[in-house]
This record gives structure tokens, sequence and C-alpha cells, in this order.
């Protein structure tokens, strides 16, 4: 019995002590495991292209940190937009290598078509990815299902919105407030001044404004884009979708610029521009925000996200001065939309690891943390209903930073992008030479679009 005891205490004390060893053992194995994870990570390199903006920057900074928590490193070059098209090209063809592309959302189409981006849907499976929290009508600038015109019609995800910036109406809440103007308005017009909310309240107050002296300074009724080469294409879009006009017929795929509906809109419009500055039709974005933030303008049918510039106290003398409302209706409020992605190339080399930096990028934290930084409109409905974002103020005054998002958040239900098909940007570059003819008076207005439509049928056939 005793011999049997001692054997028993033998085997179980061999066994601890083999057991004891192991441990150790297993730790550092598993430790050796981590640091192999580590190290393939540290040796992957992302490369991405980004417009040279806002958020372009406030991406490179976010990569740092990105860098800080997954050991993954993203290289993030900021270039012009024309730039960004040409790299993807070179990408595309082998001869860079490139794993992210930020793209203004028209191209998406394009690239699809020419199977150039990585279809995502698959990752977002295995990520477990929930878009439920993006603005429909932004994460549908990502989406297509391979028919024209399919904007907001879903279709495979290529990609996930980085920014929005729908078309609004800034005015100079200011203005609108004095009593004096108020009461000359109203004697002249019969109604009260107050933000318009139709295209025909629109055009009485940028008739009013219009050379009016304000503190000294004469002042235009309104400013929008309106230069050859896309700017004018962008406003006159607005004026188009509010009168319940599009430009294509998409079952037909044909032109339509020449309908009662888009004459009328751009008769409109061009009517309107006899309130604006000199030179307005050769007005680019930069010259809308630099007038708004001058003071010269008392009204602009411009960007979301460009209403930073005139809280910019080195750069604006209107600090605080403006306050934004939904674009003005014919038949409703339907401003054009525009609006930045984020892609991957189909020859990305590390297509996983560059797919978790779109997410966790365009998480719902970041998306908040990208324009508390100074990037563009957020692009999740959370976003806009964030109590932190609507309390941040322009430093050194109680102006409130973010108070367009509410208007902004309103525009994004009825926000309507450019047409949507693969030969988007060669369209606009034949509209915008007729629309800028009409605009100087070169062409009638019935003239320039019915030309329009036959140089825009040439293209569709």
């Amino acid at each position: 019995m005793i011999k049997y005891f001692t054997l028993l205490m033998f085997i179980l004390v061999s066994s601890f002590i083999l057991t004891s060893c192991n441990q150790p053992l297993r730790k550092q194995e598993e430790a050796l495991e981590e640091n192999k994870e580590v190290e393939v990570k540290k040796q992957i390199s992302l490369n991405g292209v980004f417009l040279n903006t806002t958020w372009g920057e406030v991406t490179q900074q976010l990569a740092e940190e990105y860098e800080e928590e997954t050991g993954v490193s993203v290289n993030i070059e900021l270039v012009r937009r024309d730039m960004i098209f040409q790299k993807m090209s070179l990408s595309i063809a082998g001869n860079a290598s490139y794993d992210l592309f930020n793209v203004d959302y028209n191209w998406v189409p394009e690239l699809v078509s020419t199977n150039s981006l990585l279809p995502l849907d698959t990752y977002m499976v295995q990520e477990q990815v929930d878009t439920e929290g993006f603005l429909p009508r932004a994460l549908s600038l990502t989406q297509w299902n391979g028919k024209n015109g399919a904007y907001g019609e879903g279709g495979n995800n290529y990609g996930f919105p980085q920014t929005i910036h729908p078309h609004i109406l800034w005015y100079r809440s200011d203005l609108f407030k004095k009593n004096k103007l108020k009461s000359e308005f109203k004697s002249k017009y019969g109604y009260n001044l107050t933000p318009p909310k139709t295209m025909d309240q629109f055009r009485d107050m940028a008739e009013f404004f219009n050379g009016k002296i304000v503190n000294g300074k004469k002042i235009y009724g309104w400013a929008g884009q309106a230069s050859e080469g896309f700017g004018n294409v962008h406003t006159w879009l607005t004026f188009v979708y509010s009168n319940g006009g599009d430009v294509i017929d998409w079952n037909k795929m044909t032109s339509s610029l020449s309908t009662p509906e888009v004459i009328e809109a751009t008769k409109t419009w061009i009517d309107l521009l006899q309130f604006s500055p000199p030179g307005i039709n050769d007005y680019t974005f930069s010259e809308v925000s630099d007038d708004a933030a001058e003071g010269n303008v008392a009204m602009a049918i411009h960007w979301s996200w460009a209403a930073d510039k005139v809280d910019d106290q080195a750069y604006s003398n209107t600090v605080g001065q403006w306050d934004f409302a939904q674009t003005p209706a014919m038949k409703a409020s339907v401003p054009h939309l525009a609006g930045w992605t984020i892609v991957i190339p189909r020859t990305s080399k590390h297509p996983e690891e560059a797919f978790k930096f779109m997410v966790w990028l365009e998480s719902k934290q970041n998306d908040i943390r990208q324009a508390q930084m100074g990037g563009g409109d957020p692009v999740r409905l959370s976003s806009y209903l964030d109590p932190t974002l609507k309390q941040v103020e322009v430093k050194g005054t109680d102006v409130k930073k973010f108070r367009r998002y509410e208007a902004v958040n309103e525009a994004m239900k009825t926000a309507k992008a450019r047409p949507f098909f693969p030969q988007e940007e060669q369209w606009e570059s034949i509209v915008t030479g007729y629309l800028h003819a009409a605009q100087l008076g070169e062409m009638s207005v019935e003239e320039a679009l019915t030309k329009a439509d036959e140089a825009v049928n040439d293209l569709l056939r």
C-alpha cells in the first residue's frame, strides 16, 4: 500500500512539473506568434492618392494614428483632381502601386465600366460592416448596378463616401435682420424679408439687394459658379432639378436638354445672373467663396463644405454673418449633390488591409473626428445629430462652427447627383460650352439647348 501511494505521488508530482514547464513555453510560443503578426503588419505599407484639400490633409493625419494602432503604414499623396485620374490609370496599367484612391463620385460608373475598381461586397460581409448609419444619398455615391442613370438604385458597393457637400442657400442673416431693409423690402414686394423658399422669392430678394449700399459698401444680390468648364453646369443643375427636369431620358438614352422643364430652368438661372457681381460668367468655386467672405453679396447658391471659408477669421470679413437654408424651389428644392469617395483599385496588392483602413477611417467616431479636424461635411446621420459638433464654436467667438449642418442634413433628403453614367465627364464638357454661349447672349436658350441635345446625342450613339 505504501509503495502504491509513493508511486502515485511520484506520477502526480512529475505531471505537475511537466505542466509547469510547458506553460512558459506555450506563452513564449504565443508571444512569438503575436510578434510575427505585428512584424507582418509592419511590413505592409498602403499607398493612397487623395485630393489636395482639407479632407485629404485630415486623412494624412489620421493615417499616422492608424499606423500606431495597427502597425500598418498608410502613405497618402495629396494631388490635384486631374492627377488622381492619371495615377489611377497608371495603377490599373501596372505602372504604379496604389491601394486607395479618393475620387469624385461621378467617376465611379466610368471606373467600374472599365473594370478598374475592386467590388467590396465580399469584404463587407467578411468584416460585418454595417452601412445603415450612412446617409442614403451619400452611400449611393459608391454604389452602381451597371445601368445608366441608376443613382440611388443600389447595386454593388465599390467604396465608401468620405464627404458630401450639396448645394445649400447661403444668406447674410445680418442683412435679413436689419429693420430698415426689412421695411423697405415689405413696402416694395408686399411680404416679409425672410430666407427665400421659392425661386420667385429668391429673384425678388436678389433684385432687392443688388446695388444696395450697406455700411458704405456696394453689394450684389447673389453669386454662384457660372464659369465655362463645369462651374456653370454645377449651378445650373440645381435649377434644372428644382424644376422637375432631367438632362437625359434614361429609358431612350437620348438627351433631354430642350424639354420645357430644362428650358424654363435655364432661362430662370440666366435671368438671375443680372443680379450678380460683374464678371459672374467667369466665376469658379473660389470667386463665389471670396465674394461671400468679403461681404460683396447678400446670398449665394454654393457647396455646403465651402461655408468654413466665411468663418475663417484670417480670410473673411463676414465671420458669423452667414446662415444657411434649402435651395429655393421652382417645383421643389432638389439641390445638386457633390461628394468625394474612397475606392480600391483592382490592382491593389493589399486589398484586405486597404479595406480595413477605409472601414476605420469612415467609422462613426472618425466621421465626427474628420469634421472636428476641418475635413469635409460628414457622411453619417449620427454626425449631424452629435451634440459635441453642434456646440463647436469658431475660435474666439460664440459663432457655431457647424450651424450649416441642419440645412445640409435636410438637403440630403432630396439632393440629386450628376448624370450617373460612364460618360458623365464628357457630357459636362459638351454642355458647358452651350450654356456659356446662352449666358453671354451668343445664342438664345432654346438654340443653345437644341444644339447641346444634338451634340450629346452624338456622344450617346
